[in-house]
Order: structure tokens, then sequence, then C-alpha cells
């Protein structure tokens, strides 16, 4: 059913987002400080990262490696984008990337098993 805004009625709402990783530990702790969120449930398989309010970010344990570039990644609002990259780096990410277009700079960055997000600042 459309509404008279020509949007349809939803198939449900966004309830996490999910990165595969291998090592779940390490990734856990890495992105719990990058978000500054709780690790709120841990299984052999599966660590939350926040679960307040949805969405929050779900990590699957994995056995096959990271290959190829992500179809779809993470982008974090920053207010100091050089700090960011900094901090990432310090809790054990890497920077792949800087682009500025548009009034905004992306640093394109990758979590301790290759996952790839963003740090952006708006201009």
């Amino acid at each position: 059913m459309t509404s008279d805004t020509g949007a349809s009625e939803p198939v449900g709402s966004l309830y996490a987002i999910v990165l595969d990783v291998n090592d779940l530990k390490s990734c856990a702790e890495f992105w719990s400080e990058v978000l500054g969120q709780e690790i709120s449930f841990k299984a052999d398989k599966y660590c939350r990262i926040g679960g307040g309010d949805p969405p929050s970010l779900l990590l699957q344990k994995v056995p096959e490696q990271h290959e190829h570039k992500n179809r779809a990644h993470i982008d974090l609002d920053v207010t100091n984008l050089q700090s960011a990259v900094q901090r990432v780096v310090d809790l054990g990410g890497t920077k792949l990337d800087e682009i500025s277009e548009y009034g905004i700079t992306w640093a394109v960055m990758a979590d301790p098993d290759g996952n790839e997000f963003c740090l952006v600042q708006h201009s």
C-alpha cells in the first residue's frame, strides 16, 4: 500500500547492522570503543554492541576471510576528522583512503578484520 507521499508501508524496521568477522573478541573491543557503546550480548558466534534503541551493531563470527571491498558499509559522522582517524588507528583500525567532494571529507577506514567504514566530516 502506498501513502500520499508515495512511500509504501514498510516490511519492517532496521534492527541491526551485521558485520562478519573472524576475530570476535578483538572486533568487539574495537567497535565498542569506536562507537562508545557497551557490549550488550556475547555468545560463541555473536556479539552485540549497543542494543538500547535499534539499530545496534551485531558482529557475527565467520570462518572465511574478508577478501573484497564491502558492498555496504557504515558511515560515522565526526567533528574532527584527523583526531577521529588517529583514535581509530590507535584502537587497531587502518586508514585506507581520504576523499573530499561536495563539501564533505571522508576517511575510508578498516576495522581489525578489514571491514571498511567511513569517518565523515562536513565542511
